[in-house]
């Protein structure tokens, strides 16, 4: 009968534990839908927004087109040829401008892989502002920087160890050494020879 009771207590508790456990599931999942709900909001105003600002760039070369095409209907012949004109006139000097950036560009990476500066340092100057005499003494400076680069890391790599000076011994007789004694000696004169 005890065995009974026992085992009817223990269903008991178990079943207190699945409700406990129905109840912290249900929460959870209504704590995920109200975050859930909050997410799809912010996303949804953040889409919107892209598109609306996308609408108005959108709107604005429309208008620009519209205006520019009353412009050139209210034009009679020559001011149309004047027009017309004058665009290409702008259109030729840009593209004049970009290939004298082209050109000066390719002859600046020739010139710093002639005398050895990495392109990194090249890349570094805006074509579009320099001339032929401020890259010139540009480059110069990233010459000199370089080439002190280089010495240090030359006068680093050729560095002598300093000489040695004291009680120096270049052979010891191991025979009556442990081995403890060995490691430690070794450790302080790491060039004598066993």
């Amino acid at each position: 009968m005890e065995d009974e009771k026992i085992v009817g207590a223990e269903a008991t508790t178990q079943e207190n534990k699945d409700v406990e456990t129905r109840k912290t599931l249900d929460e959870l999942l209504a704590s995920n839908k109200e975050y859930q709900s909050e997410y799809d909001k912010k996303v949804a105003q953040a889409m919107n927004t892209r598109l609306e600002n996308e609408r108005r760039k959108w709107e604005e070369e429309q208008k620009n087109k519209l205006a520019e095409a009353e412009r050139l209907a209210k034009m009679d012949a020559d001011e149309k040829k004047d027009y017309e004109l004058s665009q290409w006139k702008e259109r030729a000097e840009k593209a004049e401008k970009q290939n004298a950036i082209n050109q000066l560009k390719s002859e600046t990476i020739k010139q710093a892989s002639e005398k050895g500066i990495s392109l990194d340092f090249v890349n570094t100057l805006n074509f579009e502002y320099e001339t032929a005499e401020t890259i010139k003494s540009k480059l110069e400076t990233f010459e000199k920087a370089v080439k002190k680069e280089r010495e240090v890391a030359i006068n680093e790599y050729s560095r002598e160890p300093a000489p040695q000076t004291g009680n120096r011994v270049d052979t010891v007789d191991t025979n009556n050494m442990t081995y403890s004694q060995m490691e430690e000696y070794l450790k302080t004169h790491p060039n004598a020879k066993i």
